[in-house]
């Protein structure tokens, strides 16, 4: 009899117990049907925990982890650690996955000898960011992806940074782990795996429907855990620079640059004084690399104001809200 192949999904679960039954049993019907669907419930103070285990005795294929509280990235390194599947997918606990998902990636994967594979999904928070005809089917290598991602310049919906909208060969992330503790965990971890990739496949076609909330960890009013991306992007600089990738290096540090401007505005309005005089020294200590950067003149402009004439910046940016 022909081995089939195992799909481990690993589902982190905190507090959505409006939501967590239809993603579960969106993922028990699943028209690939090889499953090991791990459920790790982070400590959660409703009835989430409850209902995963409910579900585990509908279905063999689960597995649920109850955990002390230590956040997304923590639930998802569980969950990668007991994970027995020859590939890996991620789903959030307030979504859900198109039937044919799993079933989709899995095919183009073997189709185009890739290790990554990604779609589209549903709930975006703003229009898509180009235009491309449904169902196509976009192939490139790992590391052409990740340069894609970082690169300011193109505005596209593939690669995303996102882990729900993937399926990763097993092996191309074997070892690796979420920074533990962080919310936008994804950027370091997907920088690694796309270097790791020697083939990356992309299928325009929608099938994760993700749930918009209020008060899930990446809507969050602005915050000093905010700051946890700019932390990851430093992790991904420190990655890229020991992998001796300097193009691609440079490509982070730019996008780094411009999260600290963002961040700066967004301190003032939080008012996270500190915060922000601290970011301003920072980038005042690197206006020679930000100046030699490949940035838009426009960018460059940016921050010359912001540097020379912080209230200025403010003010201006103020009025264009």
């Amino acid at each position: 009899m022909e081995r089939v192949d195992k799909i481990s999904i690993i589902v982190p679960i905190y507090g959505v117990e409006k939501y967590i039954s239809h993603g579960i049993e969106a993922m028990c019907a699943q028209t690939y049907e090889n499953l090991e669907i791990i459920l790790v419930d982070d400590g959660s103070k409703d009835k989430s925990g409850q209902i995963c285990d409910e579900w585990a005795k509908k279905d063999a294929r689960i597995k649920v982890l109850h955990i002390q509280n230590g956040g997304q990235s923590h639930a998802r390194n569980e969950g990668l650690k007991v994970a027995t599947g020859d590939y890996i997918g991620f789903v959030d606990g307030d979504d859900a996955p198109m039937p044919q998902m799993y079933e989709r990636l899995l095919k183009l994967m073997k189709e185009k000898s890739a290790d990554i594979a990604e779609c589209n999904f549903l709930g975006r928070k703003s229009p898509e960011p180009d235009k491309m005809e449904d169902g196509k089917v976009i192939c490139m290598s790992g590391r052409d992806a990740i340069e894609r991602q970082l690169d300011a310049k193109i505005a596209s919906r593939y690669p995303s940074t996102s882990l729900w909208s993937k399926l990763f060969r097993a092996e191309t992330i074997r070892g690796m782990m979420l920074p533990a503790g962080r919310i936008h965990e994804e950027y370091a971890f997907l920088c690694e795996a796309f270097l790791r990739c020697n083939n990356y496949v992309y299928i325009n076609e929608k099938l994760y429907k993700r749930t918009l909330r209020d008060d899930s960890t990446t809507a969050e009013k602005f915050t000093l855990r905010t700051f946890d991306k700019l932390e990851v992007f430093r992790m991904r600089n420190q990655y890229l620079k020991s992998q001796k990738e300097e193009h691609l290096y440079q490509l982070s540090r730019q996008q780094e640059f411009e999260l600290m401007m963002h961040y700066y505005g967004e301190a003032n309005n939080a008012g996270l004084d500190i915060e922000a005089e601290k970011l301003l020294q920072e980038m005042r200590r690197n206006w020679g690399e930000i100046f030699k950067s490949k940035l838009a003149l426009k960018k460059k402009t940016k921050f010359f104001v912001l540097l020379a004439v912080p209230k200025l910046y403010i003010y201006v940016r103020k009025r264009k809200k």
